[in-house]
């Protein structure tokens, strides 16, 4: 089986590639959040700290797409999601620094307040709101928007929610590699890997890398947006497509990939349902999981993504080696910890 390196990462036969984030990103140990999840040895892959655009992990799928974008002529990215979503956040950035204008379909109505979209119109991206609350809405409005550009003259680059597509996932099989450098560097092969799920991208990345390194973790992924068996399905096709897509680039072997995307048919990854009382509204596991975090740790999790993966460590207590994929989610964390009642209470003023 082949193993991935970090070495190849800008060699020939890798698809185009905007450098973006700041990596590798570093992998810590949180020995006190662990004493509290019941854990032995836990470790935080901190995607936190990619340094780009407060957007997180989502920056390694950008650096993919925004590449290909430029190479296709395009002058407008087109992408949506909800209003919380902090993939547009990042895309709105990205597209910036690459030249490229930026339009966002959301869902729903206005909200009264939402510092992510702040932030992505003061990046020059214009807003068309769906009316409808349903995620799915900006699935129909991201063609119909592009149309409307196209037909103004624009060379639109049309990029699903969350960037769940075959090369978005690219960028985390590389980062595969980079976790199994790290851990290899500390002596350990075999772990749980544990990371939340919404489009299903950074999982099926992580999937597709893993297959490629001979399948060394475990991978849990907290379906945060979908029930499990619908996620589980929509992570699998998109891990064939990255491996499907390597091969073509030439980066792996086809032997390598056609392997590997037979280990992935058969795959052992795991989905937990995460979703607590819906998408983008915190459970109070979820919340007690951010709150032991930010206690023992200093460590900042948005209680309605992160910290429900965060949530479902406590359902693996009897595992000896634990990371936990920290994809990010600043924004929502900050939001959440100014909005809690008496967050104030504790201030002192200066004498």
């Amino acid at each position: 089986m082949a193993v991935l390196s970090l070495a190849p990462a800008r060699a020939a036969g890798l698809p185009a590639r905007v450098e973006l984030a700041a990596l590798p990103t570093a992998l810590t140990q949180a020995p006190r959040l662990a004493a509290y999840l019941g854990l032995g040895l836990l470790h935080i892959k901190r995607d936190d700290l990619t340094g780009f655009a407060v957007g997180g992990n989502k920056a390694r799928s950008l650096e993919f797409l925004i590449a290909d974008a430029r190479q296709q002529g395009a002058d407008t990215l087109v992408t949506g999601g909800a209003a919380e979503s902090n993939f547009v956040v990042c895309a709105a950035a990205a597209a910036r620094r690459a030249g490229l204008s930026c339009h966002l379909v959301i869902a729903g109505e206005p909200p009264e307040h939402a510092p992510g979209l702040d932030l992505a119109r003061s990046w020059g991206a214009s807003v068309t709101w769906t009316g409808a609350a349903e995620r799915a809405s900006v699935d129909d409005g991201l063609p119909a928007v592009a149309a409307g550009l196209a037909a103004g003259g624009h060379r639109t680059y049309v990029v699903p929610r969350g960037g769940a597509t075959a090369l978005g996932a690219v960028g985390y099989a590389l980062a595969a590699a980079e976790l199994h450098d790290q851990l290899t560097a500390r002596g350990l092969r075999r772990a749980r890997v544990v990371v939340a799920v919404g489009s299903g991208c950074t999982l099926a990345g992580l999937v597709a890398g893993n297959a490629l390194l001979g399948w060394p973790w475990r991978l849990l992924g907290a379906s945060v947006s979908r029930p499990p068996d619908e996620t589980h399905r929509r992570v699998l096709e998109l891990a064939r497509g990255c491996l499907a897509l390597l091969a073509d680039s030439g980066w792996v072997g086809r032997d390598a990939a056609r392997r590997a995307a037979s280990v992935v048919r058969g795959s052992g990854v795991e989905l937990v349902d995460a979703r607590g009382p819906g998408h983008g509204l915190a459970s109070e596991e979820g919340r007690q999981a951010a709150d032991a975090a930010l206690r023992t740790e200093g460590l900042l999790v948005d209680p309605v993504y992160t910290a429900k993966a965060l949530a479902a460590l406590r359902r693996r207590a009897d595992e000896p080696v634990v990371v936990f994929w920290h994809t990010g989610g600043l924004l929502g964390a900050v939001s959440e910890a100014a909005a809690v009642p008496g967050s104030a209470a504790t201030e002192v003023p200066l004498p």
